[in-house]
């Protein structure tokens, strides 16, 4: 089942590609421009996945991050920082955060497909597991009132 993704990085050029190669995967993908435009398609739009760049317009990949996490509903949400470098500070940075993953420039599209998807099938299980707790405690509430 497709994912709703988001894209939030300067270059409309590799916002593009994202929106091309992940649509074609069977997802829909959102386009930011901007720190700040990511946030209020975060907020308004049902997004699953987050690709973020991490030196934005208005604020770093890490300040974004933090600012997602406190968005009702975005604690858990995937988000993977998109850099022009390796650099282990850089990663510890966007990993303290609260990023759960990152990518290198360029970017090819089946590495970028692979992680949608991983991140996709992470939380399609998570959400079966909350799942089969709920309706066991509910059976379990049921047997001790009944």
């Amino acid at each position: 089942m497709g994912k709703t993704i988001l894209v939030v990085d300067g270059s409309p050029t590799l916002r593009k590609m994202v929106e091309v190669t992940l649509t074609a995967a069977g997802h829909e993908v959102h386009e930011a421009e901007d720190g700040s435009q990511g946030l209020e398609l975060a907020e308004t739009e049902p997004v699953d996945i987050i690709f973020c760049g991490c030196q934005l317009a208005d604020m770093d990949g890490p300040d974004f991050t933090r600012k997602v996490r406190a968005l009702t509903g975005h604690k858990e949400t995937p988000l993977i920082a998109i850099s022009d470098s390796q650099d282990d500070e850089r990663k510890e940075a966007a990993k303290s955060a609260g990023g759960t993953g990152w990518m290198v420039q360029p970017l090819m599209p089946e590495k970028l497909i692979a992680a949608a998807e991983g991140f996709a099938a992470r939380m399609d299980l998570l959400e079966a597991k909350a799942k089969k707790k709920a309706d066991l405690k509910k059976k379990k509430d049921e047997a001790a009132a009944g």
